[in-house]
């Protein structure tokens, strides 16, 4: 996983009572994210290392800062499994 993670390719992005939906059209894939996991992605701007992610997180919904880091490194690992990230 790269230090300061990135969205890959095209994706259209649209709220909705579920949660955020990402379309992927060159692998016709519908992802679902939660608001956290939405945080997450939106942070993934190559600029912003997971420990930052963590801390914004962290800072932002009053997780306990070893959560934050938890929860941002288990939704780094499936958006780059899902190749939503490199």
């Amino acid at each position: 996983m790269r230090d300061r993670p990135e969205r890959r390719g095209e994706v259209v992005q649209a709220e909705g009572a579920a949660g955020w939906t990402i379309y992927e059209p060159s692998a016709d894939t519908l992802h679902l994210l939660n608001a956290s996991a939405k945080a997450i992605w939106d942070l993934c701007d190559g600029q912003t290392s997971p420990s930052e992610m963590a801390a914004a997180i962290s800072e932002l919904t009053g997780v306990d800062p070893a959560q934050a880091e938890s929860d941002v490194r288990e939704t780094l690992i499936r958006l780059r499994d899902s190749r939503l990230v490199d």
